[in-house]
């Protein structure tokens, strides 16, 4: 009667090492960044079409965007700015890009030409060199020969990596 609880038991522990071997083994690799698949996945710039995004690049201190205005006429650009969803959020100096017709504190971007717009001293978020990072654009902008000048907005999104060069 014995020898029958005493295989069930032995039967049990073998299979209870085993099992605490894989845990320990696959703890291990996640540990050491095995499992880390965000490092695989590709760099991207998403915006809506009416504003391309052409290239991007990502520093400890600034953030580089170049778009095309596919809007098929000229905007007055009133606010630019880059935050993320990290506490403290993202914070970057806009940059100062020409006024043209437009009012003070707004640029003037006139249809299909290519800005190239860098954000500066960006501080907080967890931006770090080395990381991957995810990074929202909002701009708002108008139409110049609407009469109207109705307010719209678009928002873009980066994913890359934070590169110190």
């Amino acid at each position: 009667m014995y020898k029958k609880s005493q295989a069930a038991l032995e039967f049990l522990t073998t299979y209870g090492w085993a099992f605490i071997i894989i845990t320990i083994s696959i703890s291990a690799l996640y540990y050491f960044g095995i499992f880390d698949f965000g490092k695989y996945v590709p760099q991207k710039c998403i915006f809506p079409s009416q504003f391309k995004c052409l290239d991007f690049s990502l520093r400890p201190t600034q953030v580089k965007i170049k778009l095309i205005n596919n809007l098929g006429e000229d905007v007055c650009i009133k606010s630019l700015k880059v935050t993320n969803n990290a506490n403290p959020p993202l914070s970057c100096v806009s940059p100062s890009l020409p006024q043209g017709s437009c009012a003070a504190s707004e640029f003037e971007w006139i249809h299909a030409t290519k800005h190239d717009m860098t954000f500066t001293n960006c501080q907080f978020g967890a931006y770090v060199s080395g990381d991957r990072a995810e990074v929202k654009v909002e701009m708002d902008y108008y139409a110049i020969n609407t009469p109207t000048k109705p307010i719209h907005k678009i928002n873009g999104k980066i994913n890359g990596k934070v590169t110190s060069t």
